[in-house]
């Protein structure tokens, strides 16, 4: 039930890379468009609300110079009527024309039906009041007395310029508040757009990760594990369609791989078992005639002898064979018990010093024990196999050095020789069943089989082998097996 719901995505069913793709480029361009737009109406409104203020502002400046030029000739004209009576004339026509100039420059900026309005009763008054006062000028009617009878137009028209002033003031106040709001419900909106967009974008993160690098990861390692030769392994049924397809081919590859390894070690175990019994037949009659062969007759004493040899070999290779077939087949069985390890090391060594004149094994082991929890007959046969190994692939001779060691909670065996090595390119592959590198086939025999062996059974242990080698200079095989935890203890004691 969990796998089910990991691997749906969308109704039920896997989405295809392309569609993830087309959901989130145009999610990306909604957000993206829903910006644009955002910033386009802040500009737009912003700009409105700029201009309103601004002709408000420049209206309420213009009404209010309206009001104090009439104020300021109110009080001028009001000084010469007490004084002498007697207004200059070209004062009220000044006045009159500024009057007249500020109301133009201020119909410019009108941004309501009643600032028209009240503009419009406002030219009208001022009008009014200065052509009574230029008509009873004319009719010799005395200043106080024509500042008397023009009273009423003279304070109409101030009424209405305070008016037109309280008007743009408070368009200029509706101005700044719309300007407010505006302010304040675009950054909210930008705010939600950048929200929206990091969380889009950690979105296709977390997606482009758990639907696409994981899926691809894991074929990834799938596939460098079969290339190591682990033909179970599989990858899970995750991600989009393309991915998933491309892990159901390789299920199937992987699974073809594997019927044939497991159809051809059924092969191998079979001609390996009937090839046992032949060679005993031919072993125990070679011993036979052997024992009654003439003494006189050492050619045939000779051949009796180089006979049985190779016997011994078909059979040490058919039972390498069958080992190899039961370890890949999974029926590996280890007897474990505590094992020194430097006691086998002189046991092999010991073993192989005399087999080859031409060839001077050194065994270097530290003081003390190196004890494991291991198959003490299986891990002998590592250790043989790689020291036959070292000798057999270093046919001019040398020194073939061993040396034991600790490694924080590790056993390690290293074995060099000085033999032909190995190409870089061989080295992961030398662990292969029957691999043998280009460069050790000329010198030495084999089905190469020990080697995939020895790994097996050292990775059985809970270990691993490693090698370092050069073409011409030589071949280092490294095993590590885990410590016994009384071993340690006693260590760190």
């Amino acid at each position: 039930m969990e796998r089910e719901r990991n691997t749906r995505w969308y109704w039920g069913r896997p989405l295809r890379l392309s569609r993830l793709l087309s959901l989130a480029i145009a999610a990306l361009s909604f957000l993206v468009i829903l910006s644009a737009v955002s910033l386009f109406l802040s500009t737009a409104v912003l700009h409105r609300n700029t201009a309103r203020l601004d002709n408000a502002m420049t209206g309420a400046g213009l009404a209010r110079d309206v009001e104090l030029e009439l104020l300021h000739y109110g009080r001028l004209a009001e000084h010469a009527a007490e004084r002498d009576g007697m207004e200059p004339d070209n004062q009220r026509k000044a006045v009159h024309r500024a009057v007249q100039e500020r109301l133009v420059e201020a119909e410019a900026h009108v941004g309501s039906a009643m600032e028209q309005q009240v503009l419009g009763e406002l030219v009208s008054r001022t009008e009014t009041y200065f052509t009574a006062r230029d008509r009873m000028e004319r009719a010799g009617l005395p200043l106080d007395q024509a500042l008397q009878q023009t009273q009423i137009d003279f304070d109409d028209a101030l009424s209405k310029a305070a008016e037109l002033v309280t008007i743009n003031l408070a368009d200029a106040e509706d101005a700044r508040k719309s300007a407010s709001f505006w302010d304040d419900a675009l950054d909210t909106v930008s705010i939600i757009v950048i929200s929206g967009l990091l969380l889009l974008v950690l979105a296709l993160v977390q997606g482009a990760r758990t639907q696409i690098y994981v899926p691809l990861s894991a074929l990834r390692g799938a596939i460098e594990r079969l290339a190591r030769g682990d033909e179970h392994t599989r990858v899970p049924d995750v991600g989009p369609v393309e991915i998933r397809e491309l892990g159901a081919v390789f299920n199937e590859m992987a699974a073809s791989i594997a019927r044939k390894g497991e159809e051809q070690i059924a092969v191998l175990a079979a001609v390996a078992h009937d090839i046992r019994n032949p060679l005993a037949a031919i072993k125990m009659s070679t011993t036979v005639l052997a024992r009654s062969a003439p003494s006189t007759e050492p050619r045939v004493l000779r051949t009796l002898t180089i006979v049985d040899r190779q016997i011994d070999r078909l059979a040490r290779m058919t039972d390498d064979l069958l080992q190899a077939t039961r370890i890949q087949a999974g029926q590996l069985e280890l007897s474990r018990k505590p094992c020194d390890l430097c006691r086998l090391l002189n046991d092999s060594v010991e073993l192989y010093a005399s087999t080859s004149p031409n060839h001077r094994i050194s065994l270097v082991i530290p003081e003390g024990s190196l004890v494991c929890d291991v198959d003490e007959a299986r891990v002998e046969q590592v250790l043989d196999n790689l020291i036959g190994n070292a000798i057999k692939y270093s046919p001019t001779g040398g020194e073939i050095r061993i040396v034991a060691d600790r490694d924080g909670e590790e056993a390690t065996v290293a074995v060099s020789d000085q033999g032909v090595g190995i190409e870089p390119e061989e080295i992961e592959r030398i662990f292969e069943p029957f691999h043998r590198a280009a460069s050790t086939r000329k010198v030495a025999h084999g089905v190469g089989l020990g080697l995939s062996v020895a790994r097996k059974i050292v990775e059985a242990h809970g270990g691993r082998v490693d090698v370092e080698s050069r073409r011409g200079e030589g071949t280092t095989f490294r095993i590590r097996l885990p410590l016994r935890r009384h071993e340690l203890a006693r260590l760190s004691a």
